[in-house]
C-alpha cells in the first residue's frame, strides 16, 4: 500500500497515538498543539507559546517567534528585530550604535581613602567616597588587555563627600600600573591637569574628579599606552 487515507489514526486499541518507531517523513504542513523532541531543519511559520527549557536546532526559521525561550539561541543572522523587555548580561556586549532611553550609572560605595571598583566584573565606574582621612587613590582592577578592547578610552569618576579638612583623588592604580599627579610632560603614567594645576579638594561640599584615559597606540595590551587627563568639578555645598 502505497498511500493511506484516513481522518483520525490511533494506535490499535483507539486508546492512544500510533508509534513510528522507524519515524516519519512529512513533505506537507504538519499543525499541532504540542510537541516533545528535537528540531532539526527548516521552521516556516509561526513558533508560539514555547517555555520551559527548549533546546531547539534548526536551518532556517521564517515567521514570528511568539513566547518564552530559556535557553541557547545560536545561529542567528540577517538582520533580526528582537524586542525584549529586559537583559541582564554579565559578558561582554559589543554594539555599532547603541540608543538609550535612560541611564543608570552603577556606582561603589567606600568609606576611607582607597575606593576599588572592577571593571570586569560589573563594578562600575564611579566611586563614592565617605570619611576620607587623607589623599585618596583609586584602584581599578579587571581592565581589559585583549586586542578586542583595542582603540577605547577609559573613563572614571570618584565623588568625595568632603568633611571639615578636603581631600583630592589625584592618584590612580589601574591592573596595577600606578598613575600620579605629578603632571610631567611626556611620561605615560603620570595624570594631566588643566594649566598643570593639579586638583586639590574642597571643604563641606561634595568634589567630583574625573578621569580620562587616552589610548595613544591603540592597543590595550598594557595600560602603560593610557595617557590620563583630570578634571575637578567641585565645591558642590551642603548648605
Amino acid at each position: 500500500m502505497s498511500i493511506l487515507r484516513a481522518d483520525s489514526i490511533s494506535n490499535r486499541t483507539g486508546t492512544g497515538a500510533p508509534s513510528f518507531p522507524n519515524g516519519a517523513v512529512v513533505t506537507g504542513v504538519v499543525t499541532a498543539t504540542s510537541f516533545v523532541g528535537a528540531v532539526t531543519g527548516n521552521v516556516t511559520g509561526n513558533a508560539t507559546g514555547l517555555s520551559g527549557t527548549p533546546n531547539i536546532t534548526v536551518g532556517t526559521v521564517t515567521g514570528n517567534l511568539t513566547g518564552n525561550v530559556t535557553g541557547n539561541a545560536t545561529g542567528l543572522s540577517g538582520t533580526p528585530n528582537i524586542t525584549v523587555s529586559a537583559i541582564d548580561s554579565t559578558g561582554i556586549s559589543t554594539l555599532t550604535d547603541l540608543r538609550l532611553a535612560s541611564v543608570a550609572d552603577k556606582i561603589t560605595v567606600s568609606s576611607g581613602n582607597s575606593p576599588s571598583l572592577s571593571y570586569n566584573t560589573g563594578g562600575g565606574n564611579v566611586a563614592v567616597v565617605h570619611t576620607a582621612t587623607g589623599p585618596i587613590t583609586l584602584t581599578v582592577t579587571g581592565i581589559p588587555t585583549t586586542s578586542d578592547f583595542n582603540n577605547r578610552s577609559l573613563n572614571f569618576a570618584v565623588i568625595v563627600k568632603q568633611g571639615a579638612t578636603g581631600y583630592a583623588c589625584t592618584d590612580l592604580i589601574l591592573n596595577g600600573v600606578a598613575f600620579g599627579a605629578r603632571a610631567a610632560a611626556g611620561v605615560a603614567t603620570d595624570i594631566s591637569y588643566p594649566s598643570g594645576t593639579v586638583a586639590t579638594g574642597s571643604t563641606s561640599c561634595y568634589d567630583i574628579f574625573n578621569f580620562i584615559g587616552i589610548n595613544t597606540t591603540g592597543s590595550a595590551s598594557t595600560m602603560t599606552n593610557y595617557n590620563f587627563i583630570s578634571i575637578k568639578n567641585g565645591d558642590f555645598r551642603f548648605y
